[in-house]
């Protein structure tokens, strides 16, 4: 009798443990397989998208678009080149009271004068590819506010 509770059990977990495999790899197979170039998602002339809107495949985004976001501290980023700075979600911002516990940042690179951490922007202009990512080339930065926490 016990041990045909122990093999149910160990079926259980084997049955948990192929259905989690499965979601891992569905997981894996829909972050990995970004559209780079196959599609495109029109944007409303004058909308403005958050970090959160774009996150998910930035790729997607043809032509000029406006971005928002919080600018973050880069100094524990080596590679990141003087021309760019980096901006994340602003409500993560505001949920984590700091610029450094973001899930996604933002490239920016931009020409003229850069905002400082904690400035809320719009960024407009539009992505590039990289070597090794993508790139967000701004053509205008307008700061909306600097925010305090």
């Amino acid at each position: 009798m016990e041990r045909k509770k122990i093999k149910k059990g160990i079926n259980l977990k084997l049955v948990t443990g192929i259905i989690l495999a499965i979601s891992v790899i569905i997981g894996i197979a829909s972050t990995s397989s970004n559209s780079k170039g196959t599609r495109t998602k029109a944007v409303k002339k004058g909308k403005i998208l958050s970090i959160n809107d774009i996150i998910a495949d930035p790729y997607i985004y043809k032509g000029t678009i406006t971005v928002t976001g919080v600018v973050a501290d880069k100094s524990r980023f080596r590679k990141i080149p003087k021309d760019v700075f980096l901006m994340i979600e602003t409500s993560e911002a505001k949920i984590c009271k700091t610029t450094g516990c973001a899930s996604f940042y933002l490239p920016v690179k931009y020409e003229g004068e850069h905002p400082k951490e904690w400035d809320e922007v719009n960024v407009t202009g539009s992505f590039i590819e990289v070597e090794g990512g993508i790139l967000f080339v701004a053509k205008k930065v307008e700061v909306l506010r600097h925010l305090k926490f």
